[in-house]
Parts: structure tokens; sequence; C-alpha cells
């Protein structure tokens, strides 16, 4: 259940790397920006925080298109290489994580929040789950599937897939490459703030700087699995998940290092992650 849920937290952000080329290190905080829109409508109406998933990815997909348009497309516009895109995007990344975290401790406070929802128990094959976890497994997979689903199968989803694997090719066939990152950013932002809603209803100690943490484990599962591959994305969350979760049955401290030395030593092994090309 783990996995399915850090599966989706990277699958947005290895659309935006995959397509765009910004390696989105304010990736986390977007996802708190989910999280606190579901504590709001919550906290303050009492939606069910099942609905406020629409307004989180509504809200995420125009932040997402803002910031995709009056930042990151003047990098990508400005940059004579590779290297001087990825050099500049990364200073603008730092300055958006500063600026999402103070925006939301200024309005929201420091206190943790969280959802009691579906705190109950439930019985599957003996052994006991929180019902929220659950619900938000089934959630993260039927999200990532409907995704998968659309790179795969639509015009869209092929023209964001050209614009990944060619850029200069597929202006050359007529593809608008800008408004194509736009998009993918902006996917990206939705499955951040979706993901964010979830964990919302799962912990009860989430604060503006939680993004930080939630951010370096969809970056360590984007290398993992291989940068562009949606199948990566899944199969580096779960294992990212298990690893995890067995160590925090044992050891709690070592849960983290532990996925570090796991990504470390995949590099060693396959230098491009477990599904790169």
């Amino acid at each position: 259940m783990l996995g399915a849920l850090y599966a989706l937290i990277a699958v947005g952000l290895n659309i935006q790397y995959g397509v765009t080329r910004i390696l989105n290190l304010a990736y986390g905080e977007l996802l708190m920006v989910g999280a606190y829109i579901t504590y709001s409508f919550f906290d303050s109406y009492g939606i069910n925080p099942l609905v406020t998933l629409i307004m989180s990815g509504l809200v995420a997909s125009i932040l997402g298109i803002i910031i995709q348009l009056l930042i990151f497309r003047r990098i990508i516009s400005q940059s004579r290489s590779a290297m001087e895109l990825e050099f500049k995007s990364l200073l603008a990344c730092f300055g958006l994580i500063f600026i999402i975290q103070n925006t939301l401790a200024q309005t929201f406070g420091t206190t943790p929040i969280g959802v009691p929802y579906l705190r109950e128990g439930i019985d599957i094959l003996g052994q006991k789950f929180e019902l929220n976890k659950v619900v938000a497994a089934v959630m993260s997979v039927a999200i990532s599937a409907i995704m998968y689903i659309f790179i795969r199968f639509t015009r869209w989803g092929m023209a964001m897939r050209a614009t990944a694997e060619e850029p200069t090719g597929a202006q050359l066939v007529g593809i608008n490459v800008l408004k194509i990152h736009a998009i993918s950013f902006s996917l990206g932002c939705i499955a951040a703030a979706l993901a964010g809603s979830m964990l919302c209803m799962i912990y009860s100690n989430l604060d503006p700087y939680s993004g930080t943490r939630y951010g370096l484990i969809a970056l360590m599962i984007l290398v993992l699995g291989g940068r562009g591959s949606f199948i990566g994305s899944a199969v580096g969350g779960l294992i990212v998940g298990y690893t995890y979760y067995a160590f925090l049955r044992i050891t709690p401290s070592l849960a983290i290092p532990a996925v570090y030395i796991l990504l470390i030593l995949i590099l060693l092994v396959k230098p491009k992650g477990l599904f790169g090309r």
C-alpha cells in the first residue's frame, strides 16, 4: 500500500523531468499544497477528503501551468545547453521551495495537520489495516493507471512521448513543444497534489516543511526506476515502499538510510536505473 502511494508520487516527477528536462526539486512542496487543500476543506466545511481530490487536482493543474509559463518556459528558451538548463532550473526550484514553504507556514501555521478519515481497521487475509491506507492505495493505483493510459494511448500522450525522446523532431512534425511542456508540468503537479491529499488522510504529522522528504523519495524512485519510464516509477515505488516499511518494522532509524543504500547498489550495477534506456 505504501509502495502504491510512492509510485504515484514518483510518476508526476518522472513526467515533468522526462518531458521538460526540468528536475523539479520543489515537487514535494506541491504535494503539500494538495495536503493543505484537503485539510482546509475538511476542517472548515467538513467536505469528504475524497471529494477534495477534485479541488486539489484543479488547483494544482492551474498552479503548474502558471509556474511553467512564468518561470521554466523562460529558463528553457534562454538556456543554450542541457547543462545550463538543468543548472538554472535547479536554482529556480530552490527558490520555489522557500516560497511555497513560507506561504503555507504564513497561511496555515506550522502546527502539524491531518484529516481523521477512515481510521477504522479492516481485516485483509488475517491482517488488520487502517481503511484509509487501503483506499489511498487503491486510488493511487487507479490514478497511475489513468495517467499511463493517457500517455500511452492518446494523441496528447504521443506528443508528450515524442517531445521527451526527440524535441527537435517533435517540432519538425508540427508538435507545439512549449504547449506540451506546460501540459506535462501541470500533469505532474496534479499527481503530486492528489498524492498529498491522500497522505493527509493517512498521517496527522504533516507540516509546511514535510514536502522535502517526499520530494527526495520521488527523486530516489525516479533514479531507481529510470528517467522517463512509467513502469520504472511503479516498480521503483513498490521497491522503496517495501524496503522502507520492512526496516520501519525492524529498526525505524534505518528506514531512510536503507533506501539510500539500495539506491546506491542499484546505481552501481545499473547506472541508468532498472528500466532506463
